[in-house]
């Protein structure tokens, strides 16, 4: 059986190899906004944990790697490799699924019929207990409904002109060529460009340690009656060049873990954008234009929720989560929360990781392991410098601090050094009248 396909028209000037616009109907876009409601684990996962989104895939193997002991539940660590996507209705119904997942399905004991308990949930093997329009889209994902004026604008924008050898080609797209769509437009500002001509993606190199200054919309931090300073401790260099890791306990992890669930959509309306490479963030801009979405459908794009029990122990990115849920059939079902390990007492469990004594260690890059003296040895053993030039802190971070190593975690793969060393001061270059300015090469 054939997979099924989307169809979109390029404008493409061959001569500069340059994909110049598209236009398509509502099945395509439908397809582009849906990828604001993704989780970041989803992400993650359809890219085989390359998604070079900077720390979320070391995030990700985090989790893999981990031992169930770890977690509240077994079901917490299949939480956060497969989140569910709170608009799974609504996606299921694109003509082309960018999730492989089953995104409607819904699991009920094995038992069930003989069991006495009545739960359901999203989770596979948990435990027991819109209209006719034409639309353009820019090579940087820019959408607006086709019309004159906008084509004018186009025409001066992209020096367009009658004698231009423009062509025109109709591409059916397929879920993986949507998947590598999506991986372009987080790595890229030119997707539809490289989809078309196979431009290889530009791996991203190092980071700078430098965060920008703009780095989230001023209704972040607003208070969250619910957030607790977070404790943890430092290691990094005397001359503060670099963190080695950091100790900590059950509540940064449970935060960081929980990134993988947050939606790009979210990411977007408190951060202004996922990537600073890509471009997904004119999505987000261009759902608030005119006659792009329905008045009803805006707000699960502009600010796309939680599946339900999906939000971990703080709400610091505010991201509402959806209501649990009963389920209508022969007998009424309650929806189940994974991470209970009692079930019955749904309400109570938020964390998706296990409290308790026991610490972790999170490097440099946001890889986490259960912490030992053996692993803190073996790290300082690799970084290569000697115990005297080596500091140990201990911090308290605010929201405000955990909310810029939630975007670290996004933007470079130093994050605990971007957040928490001072900035890089830049060399300031002074000149002499009477000498030359040398130069390097």
């Amino acid at each position: 059986m054939s997979r099924p396909t989307v169809a979109v028209k390029l404008f493409i000037n061959k001569e500069k190899k340059r994909v110049l616009f598209a236009e398509s109907d509502k099945d395509f876009v439908d397809i582009l906004f849906s990828f604001l409601t993704l989780p970041l684990g989803t992400i993650i996962r359809l890219f085989n944990r390359q998604s070079e989104i900077w720390c979320l895939d070391e995030l990700y193997r985090s989790v893999e790697s981990l031992g169930e002991e770890h977690f509240q539940t077994k079901d917490c660590k299949a939480m956060l490799l497969r989140p569910v996507n709170a608009a799974a209705l609504h996606c299921d119904r694109l003509k082309v699924k960018v999730d492989d997942a089953d995104l409607t399905a819904i699991y009920v004991c094995a038992r069930y019929g003989a069991c006495d308990e009545r739960y359901f949930s999203t989770v596979r093997d948990v435990t027991c207990r819109c209209g006719g329009w034409k639309f353009i889209i820019t090579d940087d994902l820019q959408v607006a409904p086709s019309s004159t004026s906008l084509m004018f604008f186009l025409m001066d924008k992209l020096v367009l002109h009658e004698q231009l050898n423009i062509k025109e080609e109709v591409l059916h797209l397929n879920s993986n060529k949507i998947i590598s769509l999506l991986r372009r437009a987080l790595l890229s500002k030119h997707p539809l460009t490289g989809l078309y001509f196979d431009v290889a993606i530009t791996p991203i190199g190092a980071s700078s340690y430098q965060l920008p200054h703009t780095l989230f919309a001023p209704q972040a931090i607003e208070a969250e009656p619910k957030f607790k300073p977070i404790s943890i401790r430092l290691v990094q260099t005397k001359d503060n060049s670099s963190v080695l890791y950091a100790e900590v306990k059950q509540d940064l992890v449970d935060l960081l873990f929980g990134l993988l669930c947050i939606p790009v959509g979210s990411v977007t309306k408190t951060y202004s954008q996922l990537s600073p490479n890509g471009c997904l963030d004119n999505l987000y801009k261009s759902v608030n234009g005119a006659g792009c979405v329905k008045e009803d459908c805006r707000s699960l794009l502009l600010c796309p929720k939680l599946a339900p029990f999906f939000g971990c122990s703080s709400n610091v990115l505010q991201v509402e989560e959806l209501p649990w849920r009963c389920h209508n059939s022969p007998r009424s079902l309650y929806e189940m929360n994974p991470k209970s390990p009692k079930r019955g007492d749904e309400a109570s469990y938020g964390a998706y990781v296990n409290g308790g004594s026991i610490n972790f260690m999170v490097t440099d890059d946001l890889h986490i392991v259960d912490f030992s003296l053996a692993k803190s040895l073996q790290a300082i053993r690799a970084a290569k410098i000697p115990k005297g030039k080596l500091v140990e802190k201990e911090l308290t971070l605010d929201k405000t601090q955990v909310l810029k190593l939630l975007r670290a975690a996004m933007v470079t793969r130093n994050a605990l050094s971007s957040v928490f060393l001072p900035p890089i001061p830049k060399k300031s270059v002074t000149t002499n009248a009477a000498t030359p300015r040398q130069h390097q090469l």
